[in-house]
Protein backbone atom coordinates (compact mmCIF):
# COMPACT_ATOMS: atom_id res chain seq x y z
CA UNK A 1 0.00 0.00 0.00
CA UNK A 2 1.16 3.80 -0.79
CA UNK A 3 1.89 5.95 1.97
CA UNK A 4 1.10 9.32 1.08
CA UNK A 5 1.77 10.63 4.40
CA UNK A 6 4.78 12.60 3.50
CA UNK A 7 2.65 14.86 0.53
CA UNK A 8 0.90 16.76 3.54
CA UNK A 9 4.37 16.80 5.74
CA UNK A 10 6.19 18.28 2.83
CA UNK A 11 3.81 20.96 1.83
CA UNK A 12 3.36 22.01 5.80
CA UNK A 13 7.15 21.85 6.24
CA UNK A 14 7.10 24.79 3.20
CA UNK A 15 4.45 26.40 4.85
CA UNK A 16 1.80 25.96 2.24
CA UNK A 17 -1.90 25.19 2.64
CA UNK A 18 -3.82 22.91 0.41
CA UNK A 19 -5.20 25.42 -1.57
CA UNK A 20 -1.58 27.18 -2.66
CA UNK A 21 -0.20 23.25 -3.65
CA UNK A 22 -3.66 22.45 -5.87
CA UNK A 23 -2.93 26.23 -7.51
CA UNK A 24 0.42 25.34 -8.22
CA UNK A 25 -0.18 21.77 -9.65
CA UNK A 26 -3.66 22.86 -11.59
CA UNK A 27 -6.32 21.37 -10.15
CA UNK A 28 -8.74 21.82 -7.39
CA UNK A 29 -7.93 22.33 -3.25
CA UNK A 30 -10.48 19.08 -3.33
CA UNK A 31 -8.62 17.14 -5.49
CA UNK A 32 -5.59 17.74 -3.60
CA UNK A 33 -7.16 16.94 0.00
CA UNK A 34 -8.32 13.73 -1.43
CA UNK A 35 -4.29 12.81 -2.22
CA UNK A 36 -3.07 14.37 1.07
CA UNK A 37 -5.55 11.76 2.45
CA UNK A 38 -4.69 8.83 0.82
CA UNK A 39 -8.46 8.96 -0.65
CA UNK A 40 -7.48 8.99 -4.25
CA UNK A 41 -4.50 8.15 -5.47
CA UNK A 42 -2.62 10.99 -7.32
CA UNK A 43 -1.85 10.68 -11.31
CA UNK A 44 2.04 10.19 -12.09
CA UNK A 45 2.13 13.61 -13.37
CA UNK A 46 1.07 15.30 -11.01
CA UNK A 47 3.49 13.30 -8.35
CA UNK A 48 6.33 14.33 -10.64
CA UNK A 49 4.94 17.98 -10.68
CA UNK A 50 5.05 17.60 -6.66
CA UNK A 51 8.08 16.09 -6.03
CA UNK A 52 9.83 18.29 -8.84
CA UNK A 53 8.53 21.67 -7.33
CA UNK A 54 9.87 20.76 -3.79
CA UNK A 55 13.09 19.13 -5.36
CA UNK A 56 13.13 15.81 -3.76
CA UNK A 57 12.30 12.39 -5.33
CA UNK A 58 9.61 10.65 -5.58
CA UNK A 59 10.60 7.54 -4.14
CA UNK A 60 11.14 10.56 -0.81
CA UNK A 61 7.22 11.63 -1.02
CA UNK A 62 6.26 7.52 -1.16
CA UNK A 63 8.39 7.14 1.87
CA UNK A 64 10.35 4.35 -0.51
CA UNK A 65 13.55 6.23 0.92
CA UNK A 66 14.08 8.50 3.83
CA UNK A 67 16.86 10.34 1.41
CA UNK A 68 15.70 13.39 0.42
CA UNK A 69 18.98 14.58 -1.16
CA UNK A 70 18.92 12.56 -4.14
CA UNK A 71 20.00 14.24 -7.43
CA UNK A 72 17.33 14.82 -9.79
CA UNK A 73 18.35 15.13 -13.69
CA UNK A 74 14.94 15.15 -15.34
CA UNK A 75 11.92 17.51 -14.55
CA UNK A 76 8.78 16.38 -15.44
CA UNK A 77 7.72 13.02 -16.70
CA UNK A 78 8.34 11.68 -20.50
CA UNK A 79 6.61 8.66 -20.88
CA UNK A 80 9.17 7.52 -23.65
CA UNK A 81 11.75 7.12 -20.50
CA UNK A 82 9.40 5.77 -18.27
CA UNK A 83 8.39 2.82 -21.08
CA UNK A 84 11.56 2.30 -21.84
CA UNK A 85 13.02 1.99 -17.81
CA UNK A 86 10.27 -0.38 -17.65
CA UNK A 87 11.28 -2.31 -20.61
CA UNK A 88 14.72 -3.02 -19.22
CA UNK A 89 13.71 -3.76 -16.06
CA UNK A 90 11.26 -6.42 -17.79
CA UNK A 91 14.55 -7.65 -19.70
CA UNK A 92 17.12 -8.05 -16.84
CA UNK A 93 14.45 -9.76 -14.95
CA UNK A 94 13.55 -12.15 -18.10
CA UNK A 95 10.11 -11.90 -18.20
CA UNK A 96 7.73 -11.42 -20.85
CA UNK A 97 5.14 -8.35 -21.34
CA UNK A 98 2.45 -11.31 -20.65
CA UNK A 99 4.28 -12.11 -17.07
CA UNK A 100 4.52 -7.98 -15.98
CA UNK A 101 0.71 -8.16 -17.02
CA UNK A 102 0.17 -11.15 -14.63
CA UNK A 103 2.11 -9.56 -11.88
CA UNK A 104 0.47 -5.99 -12.19
CA UNK A 105 -3.18 -7.69 -13.00
CA UNK A 106 -3.82 -5.62 -16.27
CA UNK A 107 -3.74 -6.88 -19.98
CA UNK A 108 -0.68 -7.57 -21.74
CA UNK A 109 -1.55 -4.86 -24.37
CA UNK A 110 -1.72 -2.79 -21.43
CA UNK A 111 2.24 -3.11 -20.96
CA UNK A 112 3.16 -2.67 -24.57
CA UNK A 113 1.18 0.24 -24.71
CA UNK A 114 3.44 1.57 -21.32
CA UNK A 115 6.54 -0.02 -22.88
CA UNK A 116 6.04 2.22 -25.87
CA UNK A 117 5.45 5.21 -23.83
CA UNK A 118 1.53 5.56 -25.60
CA UNK A 119 -0.02 5.88 -22.14
CA UNK A 120 1.12 6.54 -18.76
CA UNK A 121 1.22 3.67 -16.23
CA UNK A 122 -0.98 4.58 -13.05
CA UNK A 123 0.81 5.45 -10.02
CA UNK A 124 -0.17 2.16 -7.75
CA UNK A 125 0.86 0.23 -10.72
CA UNK A 126 4.26 1.68 -11.26
CA UNK A 127 4.51 1.34 -7.57
CA UNK A 128 3.77 -2.15 -7.38
CA UNK A 129 6.31 -3.03 -10.23
CA UNK A 130 8.53 -0.86 -8.98
CA UNK A 131 8.56 -2.69 -5.39
CA UNK A 132 8.40 -6.27 -7.42
CA UNK A 133 11.53 -5.12 -8.98
CA UNK A 134 12.88 -3.16 -6.13
CA UNK A 135 14.08 -0.31 -8.39
CA UNK A 136 13.45 3.33 -7.94
CA UNK A 137 10.34 5.10 -9.10
CA UNK A 138 12.40 8.16 -9.34
CA UNK A 139 14.74 5.99 -11.99
CA UNK A 140 12.15 4.22 -13.50
CA UNK A 141 10.77 7.80 -14.70
CA UNK A 142 14.05 8.97 -15.82
CA UNK A 143 14.27 11.35 -13.31
CA UNK A 144 17.34 9.70 -10.89
CA UNK A 145 20.82 7.19 -12.19
CA UNK A 146 19.77 5.06 -8.98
Amino acid sequence: MINFKRIKDIREDHDMSQKQMAEILGVNRSTYSLWELGVNVIPLRFLCAYADYFNVSIDYVLSLTNDKNMKIIYSGLDLKILGNNMKMVRNLNNLSQENVADILKVTQACIVRYEKGLVCISTSHLYSFCKEFNVSMSYICGKSNK
